[in-house]
């Protein structure tokens, strides 16, 4: 596969700059989002936040960074598929809000296959097998 290493890695750090940033403010709003979850019906929700940070701060900055991709972009994967579909069940949503719950899920999905393909061609370097 032929790559333009600078598109690449302009597109890995796009993508990683939504986890980075989402991962901040929750720590910002740590309170609230532990609120949110737990209206969710989240578990334990006052520890799945600081997992939510891990994984999206950390994630993010390890995507942003070109370290550990390939297993780093599976867990986010995975994380923002469980984020999805606890957040955005647009089938339940209620008549004046299921666009915009179409719409989070639709993106989601979007970034999840971004995720995928960052999983499957690593950091984007000649080394990387």
């Amino acid at each position: 596969m032929q790559i333009s290493p600078a598109l690449y890695r302009t597109g890995r750090i796009l993508l990683a700059s939504l986890f980075v940033i989402s991962g901040a403010l929750k720590i910002v709003g740590f309170s609230d989002v532990v609120s949110n979850m737990a209206r969710m019906g989240v578990p334990f929700a006052a520890l799945a936040v600081p997992v939510a940070i891990l994984i999206e701060l950390g994630g993010g900055l390890a995507i942003m960074s070109a370290w550990r991709v390939r297993p780093v972009a599976l867990v986010v994967a995975v994380f923002t598929a469980i984020a999805t579909l606890t957040a955005h069940r647009f089938w339940e949503a209620d008549p004046a809000a299921i666009q915009n719950q179409l719409n989070h899920f639709l993106k989601n999905i979007s970034i999840i296959g971004a995720l995928l393909m960052l999983a499957a061609s690593g950091d984007g370097t000649r080394s990387e097998k």
